[in-house]
């Protein structure tokens, strides 16, 4: 046998156990973390080829665009800070007024979002999400708008404010 052919059974071996372990010097990936605040990007919709040209036509929708509008010029604000117990408030205040305020507290299971706010008639604002890209400094949720709109998810893209929250001591 040769000396490449006695290798590469040894490289074989090796090689997972190097690939599964940073290099020396680097650290290992962490996992981001939904915990801080975060405030509204931009607000949109994901459909399917499937979707029918009749919902289609009804996502043009002046009331989104407005919105995106005013959160572009910084005249409105949708803020969220999930908290490292669980609890989260969000706000929406639109050209220097309070329109909303509500607290609750929330889980994440996987990539699934799950949130109860008790004080709040309509219920939470963030139950039964789907976190799509969760980063150090984005977060995007998606959830589906409903049987007015079939086969539609409303995607909210959010960037993180404040200081990424220091880890958890262990």
């Amino acid at each position: 046998m040769t000396l490449p052919g006695k290798l590469l059974p040894l490289a074989l071996c090796v090689a997972p156990a190097l690939l599964a372990h940073p290099a020396r010097g680097q650290k290992p990936k962490e996992a981001f973390t939904l915990t801080g605040r975060w405030e509204t990007r931009q607000i949109g919709f994901a459909i399917t080829p499937a979707t029918p040209d009749s919902v289609r036509d009804q996502l043009d929708n002046p009331e989104i665009a407005d919105l995106n509008q005013a959160i572009f010029l910084g005249e409105a604000h949708l803020t969220v800070e999930f908290r490292p117990d669980s609890t989260y408030e969000f706000t929406i205040v639109r050209d220097g007024r309070n329109f909303r305020t509500e607290t609750g507290t929330y889980s994440l299971a996987g990539n699934h979002l799950r949130a109860s706010s008790p004080g709040s008639a309509d219920g939470s604002s963030f139950n039964d999400q789907l976190v799509q890209r969760l980063a150090r400094r984005t977060l995007v949720l998606a959830f589906p708008v409903g049987p007015e709109l079939p086969g539609v998810d409303e995607e909210v893209e959010y960037r993180r404010v404040g200081p990424y929250p220091a880890p958890e001591k262990k």
